[in-house]
This record gives C-alpha cells, structure tokens and sequence, in this order.
C-alpha cells in the first residue's frame, strides 16, 4: 500500500496547524509571520464548522480541526504513516483478525478526566448502533457483527470489540484488513467518554463548551453559527511538550478576493489561493502547493426524474465536459483532468508498483461525437430538451466549475438547460443528505489510503449514496475487494476496476471533473511542504 500521500488525509489548514507540533518541521515555522517567539497564527477556512461530534462529521473544512482537536489510539505523522496515537502500542494476532491496543499510562481528557478503554468501545458502538448511526459507520464493517448491527439484525453488545480493562481494548476483525491502523488513525473513531455524552445529551458537541478534547488542542468560542474560533493547547494532552503554538484564531471567509486582502495586510498568517491568484504568487515564496488526493465530481440523483434516471441521457453529459480546458483556463491552479472514481496517488500495488488510477485507465473521457449519440438516444426515450437544476457550493471556485459545466452541456448538447443553483455547502451537504437535488457538484477527499472510502459512496446502503445508485454487481465486486480479496492486492485491483467500470462506462453514475489541487498563502513556506 502507498504511503506519503498526505494531502489524502491532511489538508493544507491542518497542515498549517500541526506546523505548531514538533513533527519534523523547524521552529522557526512554527511561530507564523510575526517576530521571533510569537505563536500565534490567523487562519481563514472557506466555510463553518459543523458538527464536531466525531461520529458525525463528514465535512472537508470540519473534519480537518477535528482531527486536532480527538486523538484516536493511532495518529498520523508528518508523512502520512501511522504511529501510536493515545495507545502506547498493538499487538495483533498471528491472522491478523485480533488487534489488542495498549493506552499510554496516566491519559486524561481536557477536563482531566482519565481516558480509559471503554471510551472507544463506547464511541465506536455509538457509530455504529442504527439509533445513533454516523455516516463513516460503514469503515467497522469489517469487524465482527458491526454490520448486521447497523443493519439491525444484532444486538450493539455483539459487536466485536472489547475494553478488557482501563488500559486494554481489543477488536476482532472479520477478516485480515493491512489498511486498519490507517483507518483508525481518523478522529471519527476518536474516544468518546460516556458520561460526559449521556450528561450532555442533545447539546453534545453544539459548543465548544460541551466537548471535551482527548488531542492536542482544544476549542474556544465556537457554536455551529460562529464565523471565528479559536484553537489552544489542550493542557492535559499526553505529548503536549511538542506542541509549540499559543494560539490558533480561526475564521470563516468565503470570498477569496476577501481571504487574499487580509493576508495581504498580515491580518492573516494562512489563507486559500486558487485561480488568477495562483498565477499572482506562482513565483512568491507564500505559495503553498499540493496536489490533493481527492476528486471533484458531477452527480445525479437518479430517482430526481425520468431524464436523470435514463443512462443515455448521464453518458452524453458525461462526455460532452471538456475537462482539460476547464482545468488550464478556468482553475489554472495544478488541478489535473479526472476520468475515474479514484484519483491518482491514492493507493500504489506493493507488489507491481503501479497506481490504481493508472492500472484501471480512463472512463468517459471527452467525445463530443459520442455525447451527441448519446443525448439523440436519451431524446428517443425522454423527449427533445431537458430542464435541471445544479446544485453546488457558493464558494467561487464552485461557482466557476459550475458555470463551466453549465455551458458545456448547454452548447453541446442542444435542448439541454441547467440551472446553476449556488448555496452555503453546509446546506449543500443537508440538501443531497435528503435527496432533494437532481444534480450536484460535489468532492471527496480520502480519509485513508483505504479504496472503499471512494467506491463506498455508490455501495447499497451507504449513507453517502444520496443518489440512490442500484447495481448488484458493482455492490459485489465492491465487497468482495474489502473482504476475500483483501489481501491479494492483484485480485483487489482486478475487483475494483471491474466495479469502476460498471460505475462508469457502463452506468455512467457519475461524471469525475478533475482532481484538486491545494493552494494556500502562508507567512512560512515551510509549512505544508513535502
């Protein structure tokens, strides 16, 4: 399995934000653009927080502070690998099914309260139980019973998990699973402590005052309608020596021409860059640059109406975006052209060496001839125009992409009409949550090395299938990947292409756009540097 892929788990925000730890970087980038021995840095984040219950965030700009603020019993470093985290260390069985975790002596909560074992047998079974069932449930499928549980076909104390006391938990898988300390090294599988849930109930995780913090930082100022918050050192974290920053103020800034005045003026350390201002700081030392291990996609809800659900209608949308000329002229940012549900650099065979992007090849890829076949046969089925609507992010990057697809599809394909409809991405996730949109521009960004994270978003059953896609051989292949064929990676690969494929070729469910870039303006280049 590749590693050092770190923007596929640490974005550039949170990059910055561990600058402040001793993780390989030098001090001096630790302490922002102000004088020597300040340390505190101003960062902007293009949307709020919302929540910060570990088993409930999905979000890209939520979940980079979470993974701040709860530690799980693994971590990952500088370079993306796994390293204890709150457990001290692992020891697994000889099948690879059994995996006992030892916690470091003498770890207490930001409250001071001691962080014991049932604290991750209480949050995990709290991610997984259908009452209280979080979204990323779907990653402890493979230990024993969690997914009948979830189903609701077994009890919650079935579950294959076990605090066997304070300082000891033990999990037994289905089957060997090589990425599962990548896995659990994500804060949604952060502790929780029972008490302190139950005390708080529906006010759990609404403030920074009801949370408690096992990372090493904790929240100040922060409600789910703050635009600005702050980040400081967590007084009771175990390794908190290394953590070298005062102060981490954090704020809500949408507009980028907003963003990149603020830096400009020092009132900020760290902001987003893309576009026409990637080009500005191409040559200045405050341009950060990563390319991210995350694609940006068109999606159909394929139950909106008869048009979305007919798959002539999604391949010619599906062929009819030049990608290639929305990347150079419209991002003009290091985003690179998509044609596959997994982007390139996510997960490289051990054995061949070879990356899955480029072992699976590419699906749909830019045919102007073959779109106008396409939308002739879907105007045989569905009649001679079509109306949709486009959800999207009302960033102005989203906005750009949307517009871009908007006229591709209006000008390629005659009788086509859409209906660019900008919101705040928090009502975004909600609106394709409830499965009220036909189409949407959407992202993903891993949250490990692990394949499933991407193919999970059209598996029967996933919370993430919010367009409802059906296909009983591609939720096969999908399973057999991470089950029987887990550790034959050839035969992995072979599953995975396969379900790739269906997904895209066959069914055209849907359209991958480009793979993103990073850009960010910073006071220290060295911070979010390979």
């Amino acid at each position: 399995m590749k590693k050092g892929i770190k923007a596929a788990f640490i974005l550039g925000a949170a990059l910055l934000i561990l600058g402040g730890c001793s993780t390989g970087q030098s001090e001096d980038a630790a302490q922002g653009n102000s004088s020597a021995g300040s340390q505190s840095l101003a960062v902007s984040l293009p949307e709020q927080l919302s929540t910060l219950d570990t088993t409930q965030t999905t979000d890209k700009v939520t979940f980079t502070v979470a993974q701040h603020l709860f530690e799980g019993l693994y971590r990952l470093d500088e370079n993306s690998e796994e390293v204890p985290g709150l457990a001290e260390s692992v020891d697994i069985s000889d099948d690879g099914k059994t995996y006992t975790f030892h916690l470091r002596d003498g770890l207490k909560w930001s409250d001071g309260t001691p962080i014991i074992a049932n604290d991750f047998e209480f949050s995990w079974k709290r991610l997984v139980n259908p009452d209280t069932m979080g979204p990323n449930a779907y990653w402890l499928d493979n230990v024993e019973n969690s997914l009948d549980i979830r189903n609701g076909e077994k009890d919650i104390d079935t579950m294959g998990i076990e605090a066997v006391d304070d300082q000891t938990f033990e999990v037994q898988l289905i089957d060997p699973q090589p990425s599962f300390l990548s896995v659990i090294s994500i804060a949604w599988l952060a502790p929780q402590n029972e008490d302190y849930v139950n005390e708080k109930g529906d006010n759990y995780a609404a403030s920074s005052d009801d949370m408690i913090y096992s990372g090493p930082f904790i929240l100040e100022n922060w409600d789910r309608s703050s635009d600005t918050w702050e980040l400081k050192p967590n007084p009771e974290y175990y390794d908190n020596d290394v953590v070298n920053l005062d102060e981490v103020q954090g704020s809500t800034v949408k507009e980028e021409n907003t963003g990149i005045n603020l830096f400009e003026s020092g009132d900020l350390d760290f902001t987003n860059i893309s576009g026409q201002f990637v080009q500005q700081y191409k040559n200045d030392d405050a341009l950060v640059s990563q390319q991210e291990v995350a694609n940006q996609f068109l999606d159909f809800n394929k139950k909106a109406n008869d048009e979305l659900a007919n798959v002539h209608l999604r391949k010619a949308f599906a062929l009819a975006i030049d990608k290639e000329n929305l990347v150079k002229s419209v991002l003009d940012d290091g985003s690179k052209p998509l044609n596959g549900l997994i982007p390139a650099g996510l997960y490289e065979n051990s054995e061949t060496k070879e990356d899955f992007r480029e072992y699976s090849g590419n699906y749909n890829e830019y045919d102007l001839d073959e779109a106008k076949k396409e939308w002739a046969k879907a105007q045989e089925e569905i009649g001679d125009s079509v109306e949709l609507d486009l959800l999207v992010g009302d960033l102005d990057n989203s906005k750009k992409v949307a517009e871009y697809i908007q006229s591709q599809l209006e000008e390629n394909l005659d009788g086509v009409t859409i209906n660019v409809t900008p919101q705040p991405p928090n009502n975004v996730n909600e609106s394709r949550t409830n499965k009220d949109y036909e189409l949407s521009l959407s992202g993903w960004i891993a949250g490990s090395s692990d394949m499933n994270s991407y193919f999970n978003l059209y598996r029967p059953g996933s919370s993430y299938n919010y367009g409802e896609y059906e296909n009983k051989e591609y939720g096969e292949l999908a399973e057999k990947a991470v089950t029987e064929d887990a550790n034959d990676e050839n035969q992995m690969f072979e599953d995975y292409k396969e379900a790739e494929k269906i997904l895209l070729s066959d069914d055209a469910a849907q359209v991958p756009i480009y793979q993103s870039a990073a850009n960010y303006g910073s006071t220290s280049n060295d911070v979010g540097g390979e």
